[in-house]
């Protein structure tokens, strides 16, 4: 954990700039594997105590659809599997320290964060926990463990139509959630982040989601660590006004449109 949490000065300047006359609104998105956790735990946990393949090829070659490729590697897993095993997995994974930081950005600002993943409630909670995170806005797969040591998977956020590689549309949980005149903030790193951050006025891109962003021309924030998210994001919300991204809002207006 960073134990140096700043006091972000420049977010209670003085009223030509300050937090307190900020004009616009705003709601973070943030992705979980890979963004928070330094490694995708999903991934790391299905291929350490089940069976990727051939689930994982066929995914890729859309002969398998994502909610099908979670219920199977899911199944794989070496029963009985057990919180105890769980939890000594994570504990080899470490978290992004600056989580905390931005996290206190958002409360201070009273701006909702919000945590979107394709992966699954058991293992994010559970590590959110460890280190110290709890009360955040949490949209996921859900699993549990069956008595015989299986798990089961259940997937409450996906949507009828939708294309996007995730079981989550994470797509829906913004339009869902945002104020209409919020200014959405969206940070992450892979395929399933491509669709939410189109919709969204401020993205914060690495990985997969830099290059989609790069090919398509998206304006970014590339960044390496949530540190740089930290530094960019206090320097946005001590600003007055904020447009919202032309092509986002147009997006939003469709798909709000087309509901």
């Amino acid at each position: 954990m960073n134990t140096n949490v700043p006091t972000f000065p420049e977010l209670n300047a003085p009223p030509d700039g300050s937090a307190a006359e900020r004009l616009f609104r705003a709601h973070i998105f943030c992705d979980f594997d890979g963004t928070i956790s330094h490694a995708d735990i999903g991934w790391e946990l299905f291929q350490r105590f089940g069976t990727q393949e051939p689930h994982h090829t066929m995914l890729v070659e859309g002969a398998l659809p994502i909610g099908e490729y979670w219920k199977r590697v899911a199944a794989s897993l070496h029963a009985p599997f057990t919180m105890e095993m769980l939890d000594s997995f994570l504990a080899t994974v470490a978290i992004d320290p600056d989580i905390h930081p931005l996290l206190l950005i958002a409360k201070q600002q009273e701006i909702p964060f919000t945590i979107v993943s394709d992966g699954f409630d058991l293992y994010i909670q559970r590590f959110l926990e460890r280190h110290g995170i709890g009360g955040v806005e949490l949209f996921c797969n859900r699993a549990e463990l069956t008595p015989e040591g299986r798990m089961s998977v259940r997937f409450p956020h996906a949507t009828e139509g939708c294309n996007c590689p995730s079981a989550v549309c994470k797509r829906n949980v913004l339009l869902g959630l945002a104020h209409p005149d919020a200014r959405i903030i969206y940070i992450g790193d892979g395929i399933s982040d491509c669709c939410p951050a189109e919709h969204a006025d401020i993205i914060f891109a690495k990985g997969k989601l830099a290059a989609f962003c790069n090919a398509n021309r998206l304006p970014h924030y590339p960044f390496r660590s949530l540190a740089e998210v930290v530094v960019q994001i206090t320097k946005l919300l001590a600003r007055r006004r904020l447009r919202p991204r032309h092509q986002a809002a147009l997006k939003r207006k469709s798909a709000w449109e087309g509901e």
